[in-house]
Order: C-alpha cells, then structure tokens, then sequence
C-alpha cells in the first residue's frame, strides 16, 4: 500500500514543481521582456476602459515589434503635436521630442495608415440617414451600429492607382452630428509617417482631429494583452522638474483576469 502511494504522490510533487518553474518562468520574461501599461481616458471606447475600473495590460516595445506593424493593431505612443504636453521645442526626425522619455504622456491608439499610404474615409449617405434618425439616443446600439456602417475607411498604397475599402471588424464609437466631417477626408503620408485613432471618435484626441501624423520615432509599443482592471492613484512632486511639478501614477487594487490577446 506505501509502495503504491510513493508512486502516485512523488509523480504529482513533480508536475507541481515543474508547473511552480513554468509559472515562475512565464512571470520573469513577461517582467522582463513586455513593459506593463494602463489605459487612461475614454478614448478607446469600447475596446479598451480607461474610465473607473482602468485595464492594465503589457505592450513589446521592441524594435522588431514596431517594424512589423499590421494595419489596425493597438500600439501605445506620444505624440509630436504642439499643443501636446509630449512637444517640447518642435519634432526632428531621429531625435525624441519629449523633455524625460519615461514622464511621456502616452496614448494608446490604434494604426490606420502606414508610410506612403494615402487613407481617405468616406460617408454612406443612406446609412448617415438612418443613424440621425436616432435622435432621442445617439449612442445607442441601433444608432452607433448604422455611424459605423456609414463611415468607411479606404486605403491606396504608395505603389497603387485605387482606394481599397478596409474591412473593419472592431467597434467604434461616433457622434453621428459630426458624420459629415469626414466623407471625402484624404491624407497622403510622408516617410516615417503613420496615421492612428482611437475607436472613440467622439472623444479621441488623434490624428483625424489634429489632422497631421505621427512619426515612428513617436510609437513605443504594440499592444499585446489585457491582463485585468485596475484603480489609478497619482501623486505630485512638487520639486521634481524645473517646471515644479512632475504627476507619478500607479496601477493599485488590480483585478486579473484571462488575458484578452490584441
């Protein structure tokens, strides 16, 4: 009976430690090689919450990463717009634009254009009638469902002569008022040029709104995971930086979850 129980018990310490090493690998690469980040603002609505509960996740800021970039995926950036608080003095290319990388304020957006690339959106108008025809509730189900089927997005590569329609899986939120203001928009982008938004598009500072790119020296990261919520506690130093206050943030009381995969 003893000779029986040492063979099932030492065979399941075994698969506990081999799973305890596994477990314990998995937590050390992804601490080292993925930078952890947390959604902050509406502006990714309703993909990603960065309102209340807060997701938190990790992003691989590797250069192989960026390069490999695919058409709507999530990556994080700062941006080199002059009302931004990431622009400091005007953007040169090959040189970063922020005054202490680590203190950036970054965005998390998602990539519409590449390099080369002109994008252009174009407004339904049949579609545009039946999402105004909401108008005792513009953000619900029936009226943001016929915003996104009006507003489609169109891509002609720098080798190309046509607009190819981009087929959109992801949700969007739009203020069906302001459908009007992008049928027609094209931009043409320039080297090192990329174009992001953020699924919002009632609430995202991107750029459509600013109506100028990013550049890939902006792009820290691509998205890899959602990992769970979070609370986000900030505090001030007030003697930290010459202009006199510099804001920390932490990610406190997280709540883990499966891993959601971008």
């Amino acid at each position: 009976m003893k000779t029986r129980l040492k063979r099932i018990i030492w065979p399941l310490i075994y698969l506990v430690l081999i799973i305890n090493v596994c477990i314990s690998f998995i937590l050390v690469f992804r601490s080292y090689y993925f930078r952890s980040i947390f959604v902050s603002g509406s502006s990714m609505e309703p993909t990603l919450h960065g309102v209340g509960d807060h997701d938190y996740g990790i992003i691989d800021d590797h250069a192989n990463a960026i390069k490999n970039l695919h058409r709507f995926q999530i990556i994080t950036t700062y941006y080199p717009f002059a009302d931004s608080k990431d622009y400091v003095g005007g953007y040169k290319r090959g040189e970063k634009n922020v005054i202490d990388e680590s203190e950036a304020s970054y965005k998390i957006k998602r990539v519409y254009g590449f390099p080369g690339e002109t994008i252009k959106f174009v407004v339904d108008d049949e579609w545009k009638a039946e999402a105004q025809s909401h108008t005792t509730d513009k953000y619900s189900e029936a009226a943001q469902y016929a915003a996104q089927q009006a507003v489609r997005f169109y891509v002609k590569k720098s080798n190309g002569d046509e607009f190819e329609k981009q087929n959109i899986k992801f949700k969007r939120k739009i203020n069906i008022d302001t459908l009007d203001s992008y049928n027609n928009y094209e931009y043409t982008l320039g080297e090192e040029e990329y174009w992001v938004m953020g699924d919002n598009y009632s609430a995202s500072s991107d750029c459509f709104k600013k109506k100028a790119p990013i550049y890939l020296d902006n792009i820290v990261g691509v998205l890899i995971a959602i990992e769970g919520t979070c609370q986000i506690e900030s505090s001030v130093n007030v003697d930290s930086t010459e202009e006199g206050t510099r804001v920390t943030y932490k990610c406190t009381n997280r709540k883990r979850h499966l891993p959601v995969y971008y």
